[in-house]
């Protein structure tokens, strides 16, 4: 493959122009500029990120317009090129588009497509996944299928609408359909697709292979799957771990699932000679900029500041997996600050999933109450957030989460979703949710972070982000990752599930004369409240309960899924 210097602009699905643009030098490295929507669905979203709005201040009766982000990538699919959009997301690793037979779009009702459950024609098959299959017992080309189990069909009832048939309401044609009959160059490998999110959507169909086109540069043999049934209208660009695979980690309702590994989108980079290494850089740039970029094998020294400090990946189920499937890593304090005055929640170390599909942070339940009640808020049943009140215009208190010898600052102005201004300018909704489940670093952290995600050796890298708009400074990666180096924590890692307990100190640099105070606060009696250190009160029930179940909070964990 050639390298120029061209910037290409991908053509743009018919409707609203939802765009991304493709850079590529002479050196090894792709450039993938994607455009940020925000809104409560990708189909109602804006480039604009908007506020909130009260419809009734007595009852706290907020509309909450912006919970999510979308960051949208046009693609071509096929031979000749099919123009299709989708959501970049580095929390999942499949490529799946939808299928202009899917019986939820308008005019596709009753519509089956055929060629996926054809047979394909047998060696043209077996010289396109041998090129994207690992080393692991996959599927061959001349295997009949993967596993003998069978998916439910989704026309008779459909994951989370049992009994009922699908219902065509949406409108497929503005985001683009995939047309395999259409294709010269799609191949089947005749193994069943499925996968399924929180919020109820859902997406089912076959694997198979074909060229996607990004720009000039053309890669042939890509495999992703087909979703000849699926509720949502847009489809899902995933370049996570290859462990994350929906071939890997199936439905464990599944009978007969045989899980194998393919190269996803980053190992097909690599394999065709685009990069050097299966690693990417993601700057989200700040939340009110309405474009952002990954960097495949390559660093921009211009998006930061400061040093770049390595991390390991946790395994959380090492008895079950070899390798990392997420990105989760480990928060060794939280804190907050406001010009000289600093305030330490917690010391307790918390694993944490860093994931652009999800738009806000969540936290074990202890901590985000502490954070809320250090703000000043309080939770909110009827809406279902923390809701405190709104900081001055100027305001440049920052959240700080500490990894182990380095700290990244969140601008609290990043967890608004916003201000009810129109009616009641003295009440803002806090981007933070309590969560038993999982602690998620979504967006509105990962906008201020520069990320280097190395899916080689199963670490991540984190900086300071940089918004002063300077000339870039691309470094190509080879053995290892430019500029990044161990963080002098590296070592001290989440091990096992511990309640979060208030206390310590992580503005205390652990070299010199002040060494960290990680020191818990003690509960008094369970009527009683423990203070930390720092004078956050936490009540022993709350520390007590660091991850106990709320059914709230999970349901708000689901609804706020990346994708609908």
């Amino acid at each position: 493959m050639k390298f120029t210097d061209a910037v290409v602009s991908l053509l743009a699905v018919a409707g609203t122009c939802r765009s991304a643009v493709i850079g590529q030098t002479s050196s090894p490295a792709l450039k993938l500029s994607f455009n940020k929507w925000h809104g409560p669905t990708y189909e109602d979203s804006s480039l604009e990120r908007r506020s909130l709005v009260a419809r009734d201040n007595k009852n706290v009766n907020f509309e909450v317009e912006n919970q999510q982000n979308f960051y949208s990538v046009d693609l071509q699919v096929g031979t000749p090129g099919q123009n299709i959009t989708v959501l970049l997301d580095t929390g999942s690793s499949d490529l799946w588009v939808t299928a202009n037979t899917n019986p939820y779009c308008e005019s596709n009702a009753g519509k089956k497509d055929r060629k996926g459950a054809d047979e394909s024609e047998g060696g043209a098959v077996q010289s396109d996944i041998s090129v994207l299959m690992g080393t692991g017992g996959g599927p061959t080309a001349t295997s009949e299928s993967a596993r003998t189990g069978t998916y439910p069909s989704q026309s008779e009832t459909g994951p989370g609408l049992a009994g009922s048939p699908p219902k065509a309401t949406m409108d497929c044609s503005e985001y683009g359909t995939f047309d395999v009959q259409n294709s010269q160059s799609f191949r089947s490998n005749k193994t069943d697709f499925y996968i399924s999110y929180g919020d109820g959507s859902f997406a089912s169909g076959y694997w198979g292979t074909d060229r996607v086109n990004l720009g000039d540069l053309s890669l042939d043999g890509v495999s992703f799957a087909v979703a000849n049934e699926t509720n949502s209208s847009v489809g899902v660009f995933g370049i996570g771990l290859p462990e994350n695979e929906a071939t890997f980690t199936p439905d464990p309702s599944l009978q007969g699932f045989h899980p194998y590994q393919y190269r996803n989108f980053p190992q097909v980079l690599k394999s065709k000679g685009a990069i050097n290494r299966a690693a990417y850089s993601l700057f989200l740039n700040s939340l009110n900029a309405s474009s952002g970029d990954v960097l495949f094998g390559a660093v921009d020294r211009s998006k930061y500041t400061g040093d770049l400090y390595t991390l390991p990946l946790l395994n959380p189920e090492p008895e079950k997996y070899k390798n990392p499937m997420e990105f989760d890593i480990t928060v060794q304090g939280v804190g907050f600050m406001n010009g000289s005055s600093k305030t330490t929640f917690t010391t307790t170390k918390i694993p944490a999933l860093l994931d652009s599909g999800t738009s806000l942070v969540y936290l074990p339940q202890a901590l985000a109450k502490g954070i809320a009640h250090k703000l000043g808020g309080s939770y909110h049943d009827d809406i279902g957030y923390y809701v405190i009140d709104c900081p001055p215009e100027n305001d440049d208190s920052k959240l700080v989460f500490e990894f182990g010898g380095f700290s990244i600052k969140n601008s609290l102005s990043n967890y608004l979703l916003g201000s009810p201004d129109k009616v009641n300018d003295d009440q803002c909704v806090l981007g933070i949710l309590p969560s038993n489940v999982q602690a998620i670093l979504g967006d509105v952290f990962l906008a201020d972070a520069y990320v280097v995600y190395d899916l080689e050796n199963y670490e991540v890298s984190l900086a300071q982000a940089s918004f002063d708009d300077s000339k870039e400074d691309i470094q190509v990666m080879s053995d290892s990752i430019p500029g990044a180096k161990k963080a002098p924590g590296y070592s001290k890692t989440w091990s096992a599930p511990a309640s979060v307990k208030s206390g310590g100190n992580i503005f205390t640099s652990s070299t010199g004369k002040g060494k960290r105070d990680r020191v818990a606060a003690t509960a008094t009696s369970a009527s009683g409240s423990a203070r930390s250190t720092s004078g956050v009160p936490v009540s022993s029930q709350d520390v007590a309960n660091g991850f106990s179940p709320s059914m709230l909070a999970l349901l708000n964990a689901f609804i706020l899924s990346f994708i609908l």
